[in-house]
């Protein structure tokens, strides 16, 4: 029953805190991507990371996901943000660390734009993790276009 709480605030923490941060506007589809586009990208992952990068157990990070839509066309990607508490020390989900459920999002990308999405993650108190590893992966109609993954440090 305490996991199921634990797993509820940790999701409920993070759906609540989960916000489109800037995105590009009309004037964006006039001016084509930033390099490194591949030609064959839909969209590029510039960054994912944890701020602050390192949290005692009972502290809170905030993880940024930056992409570009690499196409002069309005696309809606569908983002998957996946966490799991680990340890050096077990196997399994450590003592005292929730299950995350993975949290899906759907975010509108405008031609050529960059979009940052954001959640934060609570670390319980109790939980004796080392890290937390999130992997964010993007996909549209069930094709995955790209993946991210970034460790936040607990000690």
């Amino acid at each position: 029953m305490l996991r199921r709480l634990s797993a509820l605030v940790t999701a409920a923490a993070a759906v609540a805190t989960a916000t489109v941060v800037s995105a590009g506007g009309p004037a964006a589809a006039a001016t084509p991507p930033p390099a490194p586009c591949a030609t064959s990208s839909v969209v590029r992952v510039d960054g994912l990371a944890f701020d602050p990068a390192s949290v005692p157990a009972g502290g809170t990070s905030t993880a940024t996901l930056a992409a570009t839509n690499c196409t002069g066309q309005s696309r809606t990607i569908s983002e998957t943000w996946v966490g799991r508490f680990l340890s050096g020390t077990s196997t399994g989900i450590p003592a005292g660390c929730p299950v995350i459920d993975p949290l899906p999002r759907s975010v509108t990308f405008a031609p050529y734009a960059q979009v940052s999405t954001a959640g934060s993650y609570l670390v319980l108190a109790g939980c004796t993790a080392d890290r937390l590893r999130l992997t964010v992966t993007l996909s549209q109609g069930g094709v995955q276009l790209a993946s991210r993954t970034a460790d936040l440090l607990i000690g």
